[in-house]
């Protein structure tokens, strides 16, 4: 696969409150992007936990992720987290995500994961781990709210997502970030 990242922290800001993770193994990809609470150095030490966390334990069923950044991140000020994880063998899309993370998927079906509300390491109700089919080319976009809800892969021509997915990510973070928050975008194909 090829990715396109963007991870940047709020103008005037030495950390960045985002955070993200891409891990290749046994013929699957887990992706993550991680938004601390607010910005600035609080919230990057949430998001660190959560990354730690997660490098720890890609390998793990998606809920189980979650779980444990719930617990590692008590005493931190939450964050929100979106994890996909793509099976090439078995052309699969799985997702689970608690706060508001973001996912957009160019698809041949329909497919729309979405995050449940709550606040890891903070008030985590429940996980919703989701399954969708997955075929090879789709593209898949996971953004932090520092990217604007208005995004919508409508809005570009078809031609736009057959880029780099360096160059899609570089394109919505130019027209939808917010400029009073960090931002991080991950997009793969």
């Amino acid at each position: 696969m090829q990715f396109g990242v963007i991870n940047r922290a709020l103008k005037g800001e030495k950390v960045c409150g985002d955070a993200y993770f891409i891990k290749e193994f046994e013929d699957k990809i887990l992706i993550s992007v991680i938004d601390g609470l607010g910005h600035g150095a609080d919230a990057g030490v949430a998001a660190e936990t959560a990354l730690e966390c997660i490098q720890k334990n890609y390998w793990r069923s998606l809920t189980e992720i979650i779980k444990g950044c719930h617990e590692e991140m008590k005493g931190t000020r939450g964050a929100a987290i979106g994890i996909a994880l793509i099976d090439l063998n078995r052309s699969t899309l799985r997702y689970a995500g608690v706060g508001n993370i973001e996912v957009r998927v160019r698809s041949r079906t329909r497919i729309r994961p979405i995050s449940t509300n709550g606040i890891i390491g903070y008030n985590l109700r429940k996980v919703r781990e989701e399954g969708f089919p997955y075929t090879a080319g789709d593209t898949i976009i996971i953004y932090s709210d520092g990217i604007s809800g208005k995004f919508d892969l409508n809005l570009y021509p078809p031609e736009f997502l057959s880029q780099h997915p360096q160059k899609i990510a570089e394109r919505i973070a130019t027209e939808f970030s917010r400029e009073r928050d960090d931002h991080t975008i991950v997009v793969a194909r």
